[in-house]
């Protein structure tokens, strides 16, 4: 049985236009179908399931749980280079690395001659072990969630997702005065007098 949001992205969309003389409903955003709200909620949901899975499971937050992941592939590695190529905030890393440092999961060696203080980031052998032991729950965990969808699927949804990261910078282009379709439109009654012109 699909859900009520479901349908609701299911169903045909609503006309754009209010029809001529029509002054009992108004056109308001569909948050459900209003993509930076609906990939916002799916994010924040994620977050919270991964904070309380990680450190019952393994004693470490789900950032730190990343950068333990990106130095798996990248070590040695700086603070910039995590920051910069794994999406954490700058402060993030700082502070999970200083946690990390601490719970002996990764070493900190600071690099002979650098102008910058530059200091090299490795995982330890029980920060490896950690990643060992967690890799084959975190399959499981991606399985479950992606249940249900095929390759085909998954691909056309990593597509979808790099578009729309491409199009951000473009949010603010000024654009023809066309409503498409699939404009975030729902057709409410109306709460006050319309607007005088």
């Amino acid at each position: 049985m699909k859900s009520r949001t479901a349908a609701n992205r299911t169903k045909a969309p609503a006309p754009r236009r209010a029809p001529q003389g029509d002054a009992d409903s108004e056109l308001v955003i569909d948050f459900e179908r209003y993509v930076p709200t609906v990939l916002s909620s799916l994010v924040a949901k994620l977050r919270a399931n991964a904070n309380a899975f990680f450190p019952q499971a393994y004693g470490v937050s789900l950032a730190e749980w990343r950068v333990l992941s990106f130095l798996r592939e990248h070590e040695p590695a700086s603070a910039y280079d995590i920051w910069t190529n794994a999406q954490l905030d700058k402060a993030v890393v700082s502070r999970e690395t200083t946690s990390l440092k601490k719970k002996g999961l990764i070493e900190l060696t600071p690099v002979r001659g650098s102008a910058r203080n530059r200091t090299e980031i490795r995982l330890t052998a029980s920060g490896a072990a950690l990643l060992d032991r967690s890799l084959d729950e975190i399959l499981r965990r991606h399985s479950n969630l992606t249940a249900g969808l095929d390759a085909r699927a998954l691909d056309a949804f990593f597509r979808v997702v790099d578009h729309i990261e491409h199009r951000i910078p473009h949010m603010a282009d000024q654009s023809g005065d066309t409503v498409p379709a699939h404009a975030p439109l729902k057709r409410i009654a109306r709460r006050r007098p319309p607007a005088r012109s």
